[in-house]
């Protein structure tokens, strides 16, 4: 257990892209989606400090799949905002820690694991902050104006796909949403930076794939029975 880590669980998209149901709620293995993260990131936290962002039409069927699922594991649910924005602001100000290391993930990644999230603690540790990341392998193309024919190539070389966790030094990631206010965009990362803190970033190591389409789902599923 990391006593002074916070860890707040996004869970307040509409999962329009995905259709009619919530990709949360899918079964994924023995749990749904949206406690996979709870169970891999729960050994590191204190009790208290776990906090889960959700619509407010959500809240009372999601606390009802973790009293089902995971009885065990101390989880608070808030209500998220009007974006993702204002859902890791209200997370933060549920978050029961006044000084420490946070970290923001999404749920829509269930197989994030602890070892990634501890990497990434120490990381946040030593600069303040640090985000899981993967290389980008594929060519990139710029598109013209249209968005129909190839405009000019791009450089991967130092191209990065941005993930979670994201974890950050405590006070620094709440002043950092104090300076850009309603600016603040919906990338925590990004937030970090344009307040002038530096973020590190960290490559995952591991299958971090995000949850958006059914067939997404396929692929989750096919991964977990072959692990």
């Amino acid at each position: 257990m990391i006593p002074d880590l916070g860890v707040i669980i996004a869970a307040g998209g509409s999962s329009q892209r995905y259709g009619e149901k919530d990709k949360l709620t899918e079964m994924l293995g023995s749990l749904p989606v949206l406690l996979h993260s709870v169970k891999n990131f729960s050994p590191l936290v204190a009790p208290g400090n776990l906090i889960v962002a959700a619509r407010s039409e959500a809240l009372d069927e999601y606390a009802a799949l973790a009293a089902e699922y995971l009885p065990d594991i101390a989880v608070h649910f808030v209500a998220g905002g009007r974006n993702r924005t204002g859902s890791v602001r209200n997370a933060l100000a549920a978050l029961p820690l006044s000084c420490g290391i946070v970290a923001v993930h999404d749920a829509a990644r269930p197989l994030a694991g602890g070892a990634l999230l501890e990497r990434l603690v120490c990381h946040a540790r030593a600069c303040g902050g640090a985000i899981a990341a993967s290389a980008v392998v594929d060519s990139l193309k710029l598109a013209d104006e249209n968005g129909r024919f190839i405009a000019a190539p791009v450089s991967r070389e130092r191209m990065f796909q941005a993930e979670t966790p994201q974890v950050f030094d405590l006070n620094s990631f709440r002043q950092a949403y104090s300076v850009l206010g309603d600016n603040a965009p919906t990338d925590d990362a990004e937030v970090m930076r344009l307040a002038g803190y530096q973020v590190e970033l960290v490559k995952s190591g591991q299958w971090n794939m995000k949850l958006t389409s059914p067939e997404d789902l396929d692929k989750l599923k096919k991964f977990l029975e072959h692990e």
